[in-house]
């Protein structure tokens, strides 16, 4: 079946009449998981799904904006890297984002390598050498910082970006665990007459001097 066609019946299931297959929480469901509070202003509870619907709004708007900063402070330093250290960052890993931000050269990392490559192996001189040009950073993986400045200012701005990269992720899930709550809320809710409401009673039935009136709305 192609996709387009699952499609259609997608949506002849969620927005036809009362002759579709599935019934009225059914549908109330399936819109909840489309969009938190859907279902709910299907069932006749508007007020209730409007905050679904105004959360996951605000959850989502949150996730670009938080993501908008991850790339702003992203692009802060790239620039100081190839502007300050004459090195390209694009598409680098994490590992050499992190040499970048704690080293001044890549000639003071090679050196650090190189004491690593005694410590691991003192005995042999091959394996030091193997190690080292596995590790070292030469050639266009090599940089200089003009400054202390300059590098300390970059590795925050990676920090940044990085924060702000998690932070939308988190957002996102949020926004996931609202789509669940919604789905579970609307499963459990019947079908109901939104507006005003009015109830009288008596707490005791020994004592019809004594009543409770009750005025309402349900949402």
């Amino acid at each position: 079946m192609k996709k387009s066609s699952l499609f259609a019946i997608v949506l002849v299931l969620l927005l036809g009449g009362e002759s579709s297959a599935l019934n009225t929480r059914g549908k109330a469901v399936m819109r909840s998981a489309l969009l938190p509070g859907w279902g709910q202003i299907h069932l006749g509870h508007e007020t209730r799904g409007l905050v679904f619907v105004g959360v996951d709004l605000a959850t989502w708007a949150g996730v670009g904006l938080s993501y908008l900063e991850g790339v702003f402070k992203r692009d802060d330093y790239t620039w100081l890297a190839s502007s300050q250290a004459g090195i390209f960052v694009e598409g680098r890993s994490r590992d050499f984002l992190d040499d970048l931000s704690n080293f001044d050269s890549s000639t003071e990392y090679n050196d650090y390598v190189h004491r690593l490559a005694r410590y691991y192996y003192p005995d042999d001189p091959e394996a030091q050498r193997k190690y080292y040009e596995t590790h070292a950073r030469y050639g266009d993986d090599a940089w200089d910082w003009s400054s202390e400045e300059a590098r300390v200012t970059f590795a925050r701005h990676l920090q940044d970006s990085r924060q702000w990269f998690r932070r939308s992720l988190y957002i996102a899930a949020f926004a996931l665990v609202n789509r669940v709550v919604s789905i579970i809320d609307v499963s459990l809710l019947k079908e109901a007459d939104t507006g005003m409401y009015t109830s009288l009673n008596f707490p005791d039935r020994r004592d019809f001097s004594s009543f409770r009136f009750v005025v309402g709305a349900r949402f």
